[in-house]
């Protein structure tokens, strides 16, 4: 499936093909094909530019409707270009509650002074402080907040990108203070320590995540003398410190570098309300004229990011948490000329292809991997990085090289003749096409926060298309011409395990001898060296010879092979007929001692798409620690095994989730109606005929002890809410009891768990959407139907109802559980408070929580 990737340097990012990964976005492939009809164009004056006079000048604004949008798209869109030549992107939401705007500036941390590595993202936090018609410190951010609303930036390689939303009657005042940041900002001279101290406080948020650490590892293995391999966060060193030593006033430079860079034809921005596009236009042009222009060409970067000393390496790297990953990337010409031919989305979907013959499948197979993503992201506009992403397995930790020779072969299976084919490019226009036509609708602040970072990149008529990658065109030479660069000896290689930090101790004796991680030859233990900004340890050796050499031998992998067609692919795209009222609370459909369930055909969307959710209440299910984590290994075990077969339904625009509970089990699935039954039954079926497969129940045994080992290591704010949970929640099992549980499970506990689990279940369940009531009751009697021939389940007793109880507050007293955090290396702390809300009667009814 297809992910979105960190990307420091555009808002818009780069299609990901993945598999289990946090970082699920969209799916692309398919053997639909809608024609260029599908898509229409917004507004009366579409196709067609006007000159719109301003009310308040004679001066004239450049306005065009000509904008492709989606056909379930019912807002109205504008683009506007003020004579400051600032790009203002309208768009009218008569049905909103909310408001939003964001601004994007066509500059960011490259464009730092060596002398100030992070300059460019300070000057994002001091904008925030006040300007000279708003003098107030901080007048912006608490009228946001006082309208309810919320503000934010980023700082990205080469772009900065601001955004707020509030209610929608306060976007003129809301505006008009934004504006400000662009026109007037005073920069205050009290609130440069207290911003340094803001900056040096997120960056030690950052210190002990890997994925910053990764990030930065990869600009100090990069050419040191190109802009991309400099520090661009800061922090009180950078940005304080050393700076005061040498004489610079720290203040003069923010001021002076928003002053060189904050050119009016540098920025875009975009404005969401429920205001018509007439009334947005006047606001827009009222808040943004004033903006001043220099008429800057926008910053450029040589595409010498890395020589070629920095590639064929195989980087190893101690990460904070315990897990065992492998990344391959190689730097690529920029993709953004060729949008339209979208090359690098055809090798993530087939590299990162989950189905049957894929690299994916071959190393689950041989218990190597666990999860595997591919695609483009993180890149420049003068180089761009692809790269694939694989979670690895402690098998697969041994055995790195035959790993990576897989995904080598595959790429040498993509350079066969027919295997750039265009019935698998008009398979996954089709669909991405389809997504695009009916794709559920964003919060207001989503879709101004991407949009004005995308305007930076793509004209205004295929702006959504580019954004929500939607090829247009098929060019075999071009997919080629990319497809040539993904090679060994062009590969750069992050293997990252704290094994690595094992070895040397062993090496240092200072422990215990371990298995050395090594594939295809015995690497040598190796000398660690700390990167200095976040103390990452790693080492960088050439690729190993005998990895290079099995690598490029020639011979082909058996049992790859590209992708069949899709049999997920909707056909029938029709809306159920609706009974009364077209909005509503659901009905309760179904009402007995099996069952629960309610359901509603609300289609004030219009789109074909329905959600099922099925929540399995059982009484064994979390009776005790070791039932818990039996329950958990369910869920997992049972998403492995059907991973293959319901990749495609992923593909086709379905998605689905098991999940486990205090009180059993959940599978939820959502998409398009008509095929979503079929994506259920193939998720009963496995349920039904559940066994524990002895191979499959090692390696998710595995994961899942990696996963409660790794609770130590996130952010101190979600230790806070885990311990707060366990003192609230009447019933409770903690962390390190699932821990000591799931190193005494076998494949035979799990198998003699399961007739418990299973034995007596009640089924609670919601069906919204364009699905019917008569469709709904066939569903509920197929998933009873199913439970008891698979596994002979009853109803449940009086009194194994579901208990979820939460622990009542005394009225009055304020509890305090103060305690070090379970991470030692982390210096980061939090502070989480529950405000128990309580009904008239004394009852509790629910809890607020508040973050610090």
């Amino acid at each position: 499936m297809c992910m979105l990737v960190p990307d420091e340097s555009r808002a818009s990012h780069i299609g990901w093909c993945a598999g289990h990964s946090a970082l699920i976005a969209f799916c692309i492939v398919s053997i639909l094909l809608i024609d260029v009809g599908c898509c229409t164009q917004t507004g009366p004056t579409a196709g067609r530019n006007v000159m719109a006079p301003l009310n308040s000048t004679e001066q004239a604004v450049l306005v065009s409707e000509d904008i492709i949008k989606p056909r379930c798209d019912k807002l109205g869109y504008r683009s506007i270009t003020l004579p400051n030549k600032l790009r203002v992107l309208l768009i009218s939401d008569p049905d909103t509650d909310k408001a939003a705007a964001a601004l994007n500036v066509r500059v960011g941390s490259m464009c730092d002074p060596v002398e100030l590595p992070g300059l460019a993202h300070f000057c994002e936090h001091m904008l925030f402080y006040s300007s000279a018609k708003y003098p107030v410190e901080d007048e912006y951010s608490k009228f946001i907040s006082d309208h309810g609303g919320h503000t934010n930036a980023f700082t990205a390689a080469e772009d900065t990108n601001y955004q707020f939303d509030v209610n929608w009657d306060a976007l003129p005042e809301a505006l008009d203070r934004f504006a400000q940041f662009f026109i007037s900002p005073l920069i205050s001279a009290g609130g440069v320590e207290r911003e340094v101290n803001a900056v040096d406080s997120e960056h030690g948020k950052n210190i002990a995540v890997d994925a910053w650490r990764f990030h930065q590892l990869n600009k100090a293995t990069a050419n040191q003398d190109h802009p991309y391999a400099r520090f661009f966060t800061g922090n009180a060193e950078t940005l304080m410190t050393t700076p005061t030593k040498n004489g610079i006033d720290v203040r003069a430079a923010v001021a002076d570098w928003h002053a060189k860079y904050y050119s009016a034809n540098l920025m875009t921005a975009a404005v969401y309300g429920k205001h018509t596009l007439d009334e947005l236009q006047q606001l827009a042009v009222g808040c943004f004229s004033p903006v001043a222009t220099q008429d800057l060409k926008a910053p450029e970067f040589p595409a010498n990011v890395y020589g070629d000393k920095h590639l064929g390496i195989l980087t190893r790297v101690v990460p904070v948490k315990e897990s065992h990953t492998l990344d391959i990337q190689w730097d690529i010409p920029p993709t953004e000329p060729h949008y339209r031919k979208a090359p690098t989305n055809y090798l993530s979907h087939l590299l990162g292809h989950e189905g049957s013959g894929s690299a994916f499948a071959l190393l689950k197979a041989r218990g190597l991997v666990t999860s595997l993503s591919a695609g483009e992201g993180g890149g420049l506009s003068s180089r761009g990085f692809f790269g694939v992403r694989v979670e690895l397995t402690e098998e697969g930790n041994q055995r790195v090289g035959e790993v990576a020779e897989v995904i080598f072969k595959y790429l040498d299976l993509l350079r066969q003749p027919g295997a750039i084919s265009e019935q698998i490019y008009t398979e996954l226009t089709g669909l991405q096409e389809l997504r695009f036509n009916w794709r559920d609708k964003l919060p207001p602040y989503s879709v101004t926060t991407s949009l004005a970072g995308a305007m930076a990149h793509y004209p205004d008529r295929d702006l959504l298309l580019a954004m929500y990658h939607v090829p247009q065109e098929f060019d075999p030479a071009c997919i080629k011409e990319y497809l040539d660069h993904l090679t060994p000896h062009r590969a750069r290689l992050t293997w990252a395990t704290r094994a690595h930090d094992q070895q040397q101790q062993q090496q240092n004796g200072t422990t215990t001898p371990i298995t050395k991680p090594a594939a295809l030859d015995n690497l040598p233990p190796c000398d660690l060296t700390s990167e200095p900004i976040y103390g990452t340890k790693y080492n960088v050796t050439p690729i190993p010879e005998p990895w290079m050499k099995h690598w490029t031998n020639g011979v082909a992998v058996p049992g790859l092979h590209l992708p069949s067609a899709n049999p997920f692919v909707p056909d029938d795209l029709s809306m159920k007929a609706v009974m009364g009222d077209k909005e509503g609370l659901p009905d309760l459909l179904v009402q007995g001692s099996a069952a629960r369930v309610w359901q509603r055909t609300d289609l004030r969307f219009e789109s074909p798409k329905a959600t099922i959710v099925l929540d399995f209440q059982s009484p064994a299910a979390y009776a005790s620690p070791e039932s818990a984590v039996c329950c958990r290994l369910l869920v997992k075990l049972l998403a492995d095994y059907l991973n293959e077969v319901a990749y495609p339904a992923e593909l086709a625009g379905l998605s689905y989730s098991i999940s486990n509970h205090l009180a059993g089990f959940q599978v939820s699935c959502q998409g398009y109606s008509q095929k979503l039954p079929v994506l259920l039954d193939l998720i009963l079926d496995d349920l039904a005929n559940f066994r524990v497969k002895a191979d499959r129940f090692a390696v998710v045994a595995e994961a899942v002890a990696r996963e409660y080992a790794n609770v130590a290591y996130q952010q101190p704010y979600q230790w806070a809410m885990y311990r707060a949970e366990l003192l609230l929640n009447y019933k409770r099992w903690m962390i390190d009891q699932y821990q000591k549980v799931i190193t005494q499970l076998t494949p035979e506990s799990l198998t003699a768990q399961m007739p418990r689990l299973m034995q007596r279940m009640f089924v609670e369940g919601l069906m919204i959407g364009n699905v019917s009531p008569e469709e709904a009751s066939d569903i509920v009697d197929s998933a009873i139907n199913k439970l008891k021939a698979g596994w002979g389940s009853s109803t449940i007793w009086p009194g194994e109802e579901k208990d979820l109880r939460i622990v009542k507050l005394p009225a009055g007293v304020t509890s305090a559980l103060v305690e070090a955090g379970p991470n030692p290396n982390n210096e980061n702390s939090a502070v989480w408070v529950t405000y128990q809300v309580r009904c008239a009667g004394g009852a509790a009814k629910g809890s607020a929580n508040l973050n610090a």
